[in-house]
């Protein structure tokens, strides 16, 4: 039996075995383990199966849909948008007449979560205040999770999130997302949805 050897014969030999050493000492390297608090964060995002999005004004509140359905995206969790209708201490506590703008708003909310595959639940309250509402709402649904669209707008002698927002931070039993849309932002948003 006659060897020969060949250069090309001994390129493709190195060139294989180089190529497969490098696969089996990819495949067997340790990954560095994760941070600590990084596994349960994953963990508990994973866990959310219902989120609440109260809608307060029409512009910041759809923004917050948008928000949520992001966030929900991979997940699969149920969607509830609520608009809360404050009313007065004067008047009584009754569901107002049909107003073309909460249906607008609910449309507008509705309409931006069925874009990211999910078929929210809708509802309209009314209530003396809206935190109030909207901390019994989360109780009500047993929300995992609210996420709120505030403007930039606060009212004097109110915190930088504003009342409604800063009663549901203090009380809700579950996480809250508050997302507050700067100045430069809030005429990019319509306030009117046609």
């Amino acid at each position: 039996m006659n060897l020969v050897l060949s250069p090309l014969g001994i390129t493709l030999a190195v060139a294989f075995t180089v190529g497969l050493a490098g696969t089996l000492g990819w495949m067997l390297r340790v990954p560095p383990p994760a941070p600590r608090g990084a596994t349960s964060s994953v963990r508990s995002v994973e866990a959310i199966r219902k989120v609440l999005v109260p809608i307060l004004d029409l512009g910041a509140s759809v923004r917050a849909v948008e928000l949520a359905a992001r966030l929900n995206q991979g997940h699969k969790a149920e969607m509830v948008i609520v608009y809360v209708h404050e009313i007065p201490l004067q008047a009584p506590l009754a569901m107002p007449e049909k107003d073309p703008r909460i249906q607008r708003a609910l449309d507008a909310a509705a309409f931006i979560a069925t874009q990211h595959a999910i078929t929210p639940r809708t509802k309209v309250n009314v209530a003396r205040q809206a935190g109030h509402r909207i901390v019994e709402i989360a109780l009500e649904e047993n929300a995992d999770l609210i996420v709120m669209g505030i403007s930039h707008q606060n009212r004097p002698n109110e915190s930088p999130l504003g009342r409604v927002a800063e009663h549901v931070v203090r009380n809700a039993h579950c996480e809250v997302v508050v997302d507050r849309v700067p100045r430069q932002k809030v005429s990019l948003i319509p306030t009117e949805f046609s």
